[in-house]
């Protein structure tokens, strides 16, 4: 699985640089920064690797295909992955301890998410839990001992963003759910660590969520995503593509669709959106593009496809309807059921969905690799196809050799 997170990262964090204001924040960031030692995949720039980290979890999160956690609410895969790739190339360490400190900082992650759920007040979105789970991994690839490890962590929970969840999803912006800063602001608190500053005992030192630490792993319940949107809309868009698959019809031939779904969603009911990320975040728009366009990639939710009028009109006649015993069984579950009327009377309706990718529906090692190769082909049209295969063997290589396969074309 965890080959499978860094394969899966990897595509969306090249597939980011396409991101209309990707140079923009990169030449900003260069001109407040001396160092240039480290890359930015699928570029041929370089920063200092706390930019660097934040660069290329910035890429990684920016169309919302990154892997997921049900129970954690959000992504740890674009803030460690970037973050502890980075140091052990900085690091010139081994694949295997990339690898080890990759399952270190999902399993801290998820737990500290976890545990600010059952700490109570306002849902703190991925920025906020991924601090932990990064601090961790990047302190045990700097040989941070225990103490060291446990101080990089209590640092990471003081240092913890705000990050309300239900806000950012309201308002989306470029932010990204803080997830960017959130691997910045690891970095940090573990070079501090490292470097001697103690810090507080995390509450998850004290908690009971570390008890199956050894026996039971966090990064085994991620799921994977095929579509360029928030997981809140993926289980709508598989019901649609059955639809398409048993009867055939075209989106010009719908009137109406109703989709059930629990209450959270709701918050991603605007239409219109007038950039990527309030498009990612409309259920209604993420929709009438895969019904337009037959695909939800970067560049359905991107550019001129922002103005697409019939995306515009059909996201129109698309109704979100909070169900209660759906949203009983939210986060655990992210269920979904659609009506669709059409305009010659006929009437479908699918059975209660949930999402292709989740653990129990896993997309396979080719629905990863065709992923992985619509993400990165372009941008890597010599390189792409090297990359999975030196994930498959990492184990017995540096990391660094994975690092000099991302390099790309964007100067």
């Amino acid at each position: 699985m965890t080959l499978r997170c860094v394969l899966d990262t990897l595509g969306c964090s090249l597939a980011g640089v396409e991101a209309d204001n990707f140079l923009a924040l990169v030449k900003g960031i260069k001109k407040l920064d001396a160092g240039m030692e480290s890359p930015v995949w699928g570029t041929e720039i370089s920063t200092s690797l706390p930019w660097s980290i934040f660069l290329n979890s910035y890429t990684t999160a920016f169309f919302d295909m990154d892997d997921g956690h049900r129970l954690a609410q959000g992504h740890p895969g674009a803030a460690i992955i970037p973050a502890a790739l980075g140091v052990a190339d900085y690091l010139g360490s081994s694949g295997k301890a990339f690898l080890e400190a990759v399952v270190v900082g999902y399993e801290i992650a998820v737990r500290s998410a976890r545990l600010m759920r059952e700490m109570g007040g306002p849902r703190k979105g991925s920025g906020a839990w991924v601090v932990p789970g990064v601090a961790a991994a990047v302190s045990r690839l700097m040989n941070g001992q225990d103490e060291t490890i446990l101080s990089a962590i209590g640092l990471a929970e003081y240092f913890s963003l705000q990050a309300p969840q239900d806000r950012s999803a309201s308002f989306p912006s470029l932010m990204k759910e803080g997830l960017p800063w959130g691997a910045y602001t690891g970095y940090t608190a573990a070079f501090l660590a490292s470097n001697g500053m103690s810090g507080m005992r995390p509450y998850l030192a004290d908690s009971s969520l570390l008890n199956d630490l050894s026996e039971w792993f966090e990064i085994e319940q991620v799921y994977f995503k095929q579509y360029a949107c928030c997981r809140w809309a993926h289980p709508a868009i598989d019901g649609l593509k059955k639809m398409f698959e048993e009867l055939g019809h075209r989106e010009e031939k719908i009137d109406q669709i109703f989709i059930r779904t629990f209450e959270k969603a709701l918050l991603l009911n605007r239409r219109d959106p007038s950039n990527t990320m309030e498009a990612v975040y409309s259920i209604p728009f993420a929709v009438a593009s895969y019904l337009v366009h037959g695909k939800l990639s970067p560049q359905e939710v991107s550019g001129k496809a922002l103005r697409d009028e019939r995306v515009a009109e059909l996201s129109r006649r698309v109704t979100l309807q909070a169900d209660s015993e759906m949203t009983k069984l939210f986060p655990a579950k992210c269920l979904q059921q659609v009506e669709v009327a059409f305009k010659t009377g006929e009437q479908y309706k699918s059975g209660v969905l949930s999402a292709k990718g989740d653990p129990a529906d896993p997309l396979t090692d080719h629905d990863l690799l065709a992923k992985f190769k619509m993400l990165t082909e372009n941008l890597l049209p010599e390189k792409w196809q090297k990359i999975p295969k030196i994930i498959e063997v990492l184990e017995k290589r540096d990391a660094s050799e994975l690092v000099d396969l991302l390099t790309g074309r964007i100067k």
